[in-house]
């Protein structure tokens, strides 16, 4: 097979056309790997060490290569395209592979990097479980824990920025519960302040999400099926904000009873409309083989287990 190298100008240095066939160098696809991570051109300079000028000219290249965007700027960091997030998994793959190569031609194996994603509420009472799981087994892969919210969860899990994820389902995951590695139900509770009195004529003040996450969703369904009124008294994205506005007694808090601080209380039943219960579950990247993480996902399991019976 006749090979050869285009001019720079038409392909850049390291691209190879082989067969009519371009082949994309991997440290384009790094560079898209590390943005998509991070969320920033300009903390993927640092850890790359590269200019921010050549990060985005990296990116440049690879659209130019693969004919389509990749990713879009937003206020809140990068959001990927559709087309971005099948090339992000692929280029997942490539990377791995590349790396085991390296790695296994003569260097020592590098532990394998597990990314695990739970929900911010949870974190207090998990987490310290989940970190030390994967300390007794460091010898097997490097745990890095992300927190976020449920669909923030989803997402990076469909994406393959995670590879495993404790998450909360909506209707609009349906596909990932089926999915999931294992499933339970939590109770959704009305916490409050200890001192917070709520009197029968007021409407009911509640410390929310902006964006609305689910069990925000859901105490307010309960409400409007009462004819209880209501009204948002403090939003903020930062799940420490909300608990510490409802700690403050500035209002209701809907949360899963395993998540409930020892600075809040369950609010009386009868008071206030009863919750449903919550989907949950964990579920895995499609690609991953789960074999060797059993242990840690049996772990994850049982910390939440353990939360759920206190």
């Amino acid at each position: 097979m006749q090979e050869s190298h285009r001019p720079n100008g038409d392909a850049g240095e390291g691209e190879l056309v082989a067969g009519g066939r371009t082949n994309i160098p991997t440290d384009l696809l790094r560079t898209f790997v590390a943005i998509c991570e991070l969320g920033s051109f300009t903390k993927t300079a640092n850890l790359l060490d590269l200019t921010q000028p050549a990060v985005s000219a990296h990116m440049r290249r690879l659209e130019s290569m693969i004919g389509a965007d990749l990713i879009t700027k937003s206020l809140t960091g990068v959001i990927l395209t559709e087309c971005g997030i099948e090339v992000l998994r692929h280029a997942r793959r490539m990377l791995a592979i590349n790396d085991q190569i390296v790695t296994g031609s003569g260097a020592e194996a590098q532990p394998q990097v597990v990314r695990v994603g739970i929900p911010n509420i949870h974190a207090p009472a998990v987490l310290g479980g989940i970190l030390r799981e994967g300390m007794a087994f460091r010898s097997q892969y490097r745990l890095q824990v992300r927190c976020d919210h449920s669909h923030g969860l989803l997402r990076s899990v469909r994406s393959g920025y995670l590879e495993l994820a404790a998450t909360q389902f909506t209707n609009e995951g349906e596909g990932d519960q089926a999915n999931a590695l294992s499933r339970w139900m939590e109770d959704l509770v009305w916490v409050r302040a200890r001192g917070l009195v709520l009197k029968p004529d007021q409407p009911v003040p509640l410390v929310s999400s902006p964006n609305l996450l689910l069990p925000d969703r859901l105490g307010m369904a309960a409400l409007e099926s009462a004819n209880r009124p209501y009204e948002i008294v403090f939003t903020a994205f930062d799940t420490l904000a909300r608990r510490a506005a409802a700690e403050a007694g500035l209002g209701y808090f809907a949360i899963p009873r395993s998540a409930v601080a020892d600075t809040l209380v369950i609010e009386t039943p009868g008071i206030l409309p009863d919750l449903p219960q919550i989907h949950m579950g964990i579920v895995a990247r499609d690609d991953l083989d789960t074999r060797m993480l059993a242990p840690l996902i049996k772990k994850i399991e049982e910390l939440f287990s353990a939360t759920r019976q206190d």
